[in-house]
């Protein structure tokens, strides 16, 4: 939309910058304060997003202990078994 915006503000002469208060200059305001909505628009979803998915930890959760991965199982002996 921004862009159809600039567009018709630049239709008839594309190098100049309107003046203020003409209606290709307020096209092109128009078109900033639109990249401005959207932009604020963006920035709340994601931290809606963010919030549902992927949330900051709670205080009340004991942080996991860091530490060694458990030690393998024995094996059996190797060799004959005694016999009686």
């Amino acid at each position: 939309m921004s862009d159809l915006l600039t567009n018709i503000a630049h239709w008839r002469n594309p190098r100049s910058y309107p003046e203020p208060g003409t209606p290709p200059r307020k096209l092109l305001d128009a078109a900033s304060r639109s990249l401005s909505v959207l932009g604020l628009a963006d920035e709340a979803d994601l931290a809606a997003l963010r919030a549902e998915y992927d949330p900051a930890p709670t205080t009340d959760t004991p942080q996991a202990k860091r530490s060694l991965p458990p030690a393998p199982p024995k094996s059996p002996p190797a060799g004959p078994a005694p016999s009686r």
